[in-house]
């Protein structure tokens, strides 16, 4: 994942801001998404107009937003850092601010990102067919078992990991993939909302 050239234009602003304000900008959206704090606003920090803050507020929430989800000095994350066209002591004041608070960006933006929802690894199945019976009229039906973990990564359960084992036939198994899939557009529908919300929301 590649910064897009519309992303680097538009971030592009803070780039010509004076450095005392800048580092405030960056500290506020630092801020807001791992305190969610939100008793003062930026334009009482920087004594400017507010649609001019808001403006300024938007693009460092961006900014902060996107490189935060990476682990701090990553492939990715260098790869990305070398397309912004800040100035040097820009970029540089914004990377340390990234690795003061790598951890908490990570982790609060993949919270958010995930919902606090559980997910699923060390997936394992099998496929077994019956190929006799003592009844001639009993019917085959092939059943389907499958093991995997779901790891939880909430506040509340962070690092439970729960093993489930599943039996099914394939009419079963076809119906829950089906009614899966039509959860997931729900939970999709619901994250855009989300996603929405927030976007007015800034």
């Amino acid at each position: 994942m590649i910064l897009s050239d519309k992303f680097i234009e538009e971030v592009q602003i803070l780039d010509a801001v004076d450095l005392n304000s800048y580092e405030k900008i960056i500290n506020f959206a630092i801020s807001y998404i791992v305190k969610h704090d939100t008793q003062t606003t930026l334009a009482e920090v920087l004594e400017i107009d507010e649609n001019e803050a808001d403006r300024y507020f938007r693009l460092a929430l961006k900014l902060v937003s996107y490189f935060g989800k990476f682990k701090f000095g990553d492939r990715q994350f260098r790869q990305n850092v070398e397309f912004l066209k800040f100035k040097e002591d820009r970029k540089a004041l914004f990377l340390q601010k990234l690795e003061a608070n790598s951890t908490q960006l990570h982790k609060r933006l993949s919270f958010i990102e995930s919902d606090g929802m559980p997910y699923y690894k060390n997936l394992e199945w099998r496929y077994d067919i019956q190929i006799a019976s003592r009844g001639y009229e009993e019917e085959f039906k092939p059943r389907i078992f499958m093991k995997f973990d779901l790891e939880y990564d909430n506040s509340r359960e962070c690092g439970k990991i729960e093993q489930v084992f599943l039996e099914t036939d394939y009419a079963n198994l076809k119906n829950l993939q089906q009614e899966i899939s039509y959860l997931v557009s729900q939970l999709e529908s619901a994250r855009q909302q989300k996603i929405k919300k927030l976007g007015q929301m800034l």
